[in-house]
């Protein structure tokens, strides 16, 4: 088979996958790849835009970008650096910040009158989010709705960025409730209806707002093809651990086309959420299933591994849901926890003070109720999230060995392929290859110095032995250092 056949294959290929899971950026980026292999230059544009459209950070569809506008001549010096300022992005405000630079040259080309137009709305609701005009930039956005109802990403902008900081919901739920009248509104704006509604404590009508976002004119194949009925469960969940690649484990399950993804990655109802009930979590997660054979669909929340009591909340629910851990070496995983916090604005001491003042407080602490109420007060968790095996304990108590599948989180980074095919053995579905395995949410430091590397290797040692011994598995952990 010639290489353009095979190209044709993996298009008509990835295309299919588009049917199912129509909101995969990674699925879109990976056609965008093939069509600028076949030299289609406005397929390999539109496809990226798709892509960023459903993920404004997405590094993987910049990238592409910003190939094609270089063998176009369009873009600048600027524009050449989306992809470095991408990878560099550690909020939602850098990323959409980002986003805004890469359709401005767009807005440049194709719109060179004064014409109002969703690309403008759009560049001009960046500007405000960068001066925290929260309303200002709702407005922008929601307008850009107005001018172009189809589109995905502004609902996406103002459910992760905006709606956190507007305090007049009564106001962006009419504006939402006139938006789903629109003929061609994105099923998004349906989630962020449920969003809004949720935080008004409407939980019936948010259910139904939820709902109804499966139902959207992007998800028709299904009415088509498959069974509408009523979710009781989901199939598996991703538990942890955190700053372990849950991120990039569930991207990879999104392209895969026997699998459909909830409208967010982490629903987070098993730690947060809780009271909210289980209609409104199972609202989340699409209604279908195959006449033969159902979907699978399920959620990382990477912290439920590590939240007390969560395990017993989700035996209540699902007994028989398959679980899926992620552990990566503890003494890494911790130093990626503390700069994850000193971006977020949640941690002033340098790493060492921070190492030190929890080794301190936390002494010899080997189970759950060995750890006082002080110690929350006072430490951020580095090591404690990082001591897997009580967790693991508490959870295994309940569910059999067999519903667990425990993974290295070095294997996913260096073997994806080959890690990702358990995965779908686990789950009891068929092997599917990706074009590219991306790492997301990677945090980015400086070397950490070789004596605190070799102080954490040792509060480590034991316990990884004993994680080891007791899961009957090797990771390698206590042999490098």
């Amino acid at each position: 088979m010639s290489s353009d056949e095979q190209l044709v294959q993996l298009i008509e290929h990835y295309q299919k996958a588009l049917l199912i899971n129509p909101h995969s950026d990674l699925i879109y980026h990976q056609l965008a790849e093939l069509y600028y292999q076949q030299g289609d230059l406005e397929k390999t544009l539109k496809n990226c835009q798709r892509a960023l459209q459903i993920k404004p950070d997405s590094e993987p569809a910049s990238k592409t970008l910003s190939k094609v506008f270089i063998r176009l001549g369009f873009i600048t010096e600027e524009v050449q650096g989306i992809s470095r300022f991408f990878s560099n992005t550690s909020t939602l405000e850098e990323a959409f910040m980002a986003f805004g630079k890469i359709i401005e040259p767009l807005e440049d080309l194709n719109e060179k009158n004064d014409s109002e137009t969703w690309k403008k709305s759009v560049i001009l609701g960046c500007e405000f989010i960068k001066q925290k005009l929260w309303e200002e930039a709702f407005s922008s956005y929601f307008r850009a709705i107005e001018l172009e109802p189809s589109l995905n990403f502004p609902h996406l902008i103002i459910q992760y960025l905006l709606l956190p900081e507007i305090s007049d919901l009564d106001s962006v739920a009419e504006l939402y409730f006139q938006a789903i009248q629109f003929s061609r509104v994105h099923c998004l704006a349906y989630t962020v209806l449920g969003d809004i509604l949720t935080k008004q404590n409407k939980l019936f009508e948010a259910v139904q707002a939820y709902k109804s976002a499966w139902l959207g004119a992007e998800y028709q194949i299904y009415t088509k093809e498959h069974v509408v009925q009523q979710r009781t469960s989901v199939d598996y969940l991703i538990i942890g651990i955190g700053k372990a690649g849950t991120s990039s484990l569930s991207h990879y399950l999104s392209q895969h086309p026997g699998i459909i993804n909830p409208h967010k990655k982490e629903v987070l109802f098993f730690n947060k959420y809780f009271e909210l009930g289980l209609d409104w979590y199972l609202a989340q997660f699409p209604p279908y299933s195959l006449k033969e054979k159902k979907f699978l669909t399920g959620e990382a929340t990477p912290w439920y591994l590590g939240t007390i009591g969560v395990e017993n909340r989700v035996f209540q629910a699902f007994p028989d849901v398959k679980l899926i851990a992620i552990l990566r070496d503890p003494g890494a995983r911790a130093i990626s926890h503390y700069y994850m916090n000193l971006k977020m604005g949640l941690e002033q001491r340098s790493l060492e003070e921070a190492i030190a003042d929890e080794i301190a407080v936390l002494g010899d602490a080997v189970s759950l109720t060995q750890v006082s109420e002080t110690y929350w007060k006072t430490e951020r968790g580095y090591l404690w999230f990082s001591l897997y095996l009580p967790f693991l304990k508490k959870w295994m108590f309940l569910f059999p060995r067999e519903q667990f599948l425990i993974l290295n989180s070095e294997d996913l980074y260096n073997a994806p392929s080959k890690t990702l095919s358990r995965v779908f053995e686990f789950l009891n579905i068929s092997d599917c290859e990706l074009i590219s395995y991306p790492k997301l949410n990677l945090g980015s430091y400086s070397q950490v110095d070789h004596d605190l590397r070799k102080l954490l290797f040792d509060y480590f040692y034991v316990h990884n032995q004993k994680l080891e011994e007791y899961l009957g598995m090797e990771f390698g952990w206590n042999n490098t250092l």
